[in-house]
């Protein structure tokens, strides 16, 4: 509580609106899901908080995450990130961070495999904007405070959504 505390003294925000107000957590796996995944394609969407979804792919090689609306994931032109996936690619949880009761950025733990074959675990950060999200940046979960410092980021995330092209 004390930690939570100071991050929310830290990012300037109080009462009602403070950090445990507007953080939920919602499963990235399990019976809450969508499963349609065929023998060549996981493929799982799962409810997140105000109507919005996450759907997970792992082909293989290549893993995607797409977050939006449910009424708005069929129609989104592409994934939100991807990536080449390691043994494992998502965590358990997504963590939203919440304004005004919608979901403005999430964490997601991945895994991913970089050139030298080597997997690395990161707290991925997405900001949201309505119907687009995007991928705005990723914590390395051997940092000193990895859950804090992610927490910290899409706290500003969710207030500067992504960015413009």
């Amino acid at each position: 509580m004390r930690r939570e505390l100071a991050v929310a003294i830290v990012l300037g925000i109080s009462g009602t609106h403070g950090a445990l107000a507007q953080t939920k957590f919602t499963p990235a796996t399990g019976a809450a899901c969508k499963d349609e995944s065929t023998d060549e394609l996981g493929l799982w969407t799962c409810p997140g908080p105000a109507g919005y979804v996450v759907s997970f792919a792992d082909e293989g090689n290549i893993v995607s995450v797409t977050i939006a609306p449910r009424i708005a994931i069929e129609k989104v032109s592409g994934p939100t990130a991807q990536w080449r996936g390691a043994g494992k690619s998502f965590g358990e949880k997504v963590q939203w961070i919440m304004r005004a009761g919608v979901p403005r950025a999430a964490v997601i733990r991945t895994w991913r495999t970089v050139e030298d074959e080597k997997e690395l675990q990161k707290l991925s950060v997405f900001a949201i904007s309505g119907t687009k999200a995007c991928l705005v940046g990723s914590v390395d979960v051997h940092t000193d405070k990895a859950n804090d410092v992610a927490l910290a980021r899409a706290h500003q995330a969710a207030n500067a959504g992504c960015p413009r092209k």
